[in-house]
């Protein structure tokens, strides 16, 4: 039956199954996405990352044996962890530090919801910010957390990072975000998740630019 992640990856993590889940990720990206990502150089695919992982970097060697002879550019993998992965900087820097000299690119998910932290930011060498829904969804609101999501954004930028907005469901929210020179934005406004094949169909209908990334 079907089952939402929220609710089974953290019994996979409790449970010690996740590494494999994200081995068959890996496997299951390339093997279904590589005529896609071959077709389309400027594409990426972003995977998300346990913490284990990011303290380990346990998967970049299944990364690196998946990648072997596909073609597919380790820059058109990105890899998302959200905040918890970062605890332990000493370790997630030292696993960083080695997917970025892979060719790899590295966003933290579902930024402001864990263990936000200026000083980890400017410590860890990471590419992206991924701005969480819950900050997206106030955008024209009148809410006490309203203003965080203008703060965010000038951080990221103050720190070089590309910014992504997660959940982005309305015009006035990307109006919002364009505004605020965020760079890349996902959400049902774009479009839903996807079935691989009907996902593939929308790719080839809506190429990337030369230069651009997917934004959907």
């Amino acid at each position: 039956s079907m089952m939402r992640p929220d609710y089974f990856i953290p019994q996979a993590e409790e449970s010690g199954l996740i590494e494999p889940i994200t081995d068959q990720l890996v496997a299951t990206v390339v093997r279904e996405m590589r005529t896609l990502l071959l077709a389309q150089p400027q594409l990426h695919i972003a995977i998300n990352v346990c913490a284990s992982d990011i303290q380990t970097g346990r998967l970049l060697d299944v990364l690196a044996r998946a990648l072997d002879g596909s073609g597919i550019a380790a820059g058109q993998i990105w890899l998302e962890a959200t905040e918890r992965g970062f605890i332990d900087v000493a370790a997630a820097r030292e696993a960083l530090e080695r997917a970025r000299a892979m060719g790899f690119s590295v966003a933290i998910d579902d930024f402001g919801t864990g263990y936000s932290s200026l000083a980890y930011l400017q410590n860890l060498p990471v590419d992206a910010l991924k701005i969480d829904k819950s900050f997206i969804d106030t955008i024209g609101g009148e809410t006490v957390t309203s203003g965080v999501t203008s703060h965010i954004i000038a951080m990221a930028h103050t720190l070089r990072l590309s910014v992504i907005a997660e959940g982005v469901e309305t015009q006035l929210q990307a109006d919002y975000l364009r505004a605020h020179d965020v760079d890349y934005g996902q959400g049902w406004l774009f479009a839903k998740a996807l079935p691989p094949a009907e996902f593939i169909a929308y790719c080839r209908q809506h190429p990337v630019a030369e230069g651009g990334a997917s934004r959907a």
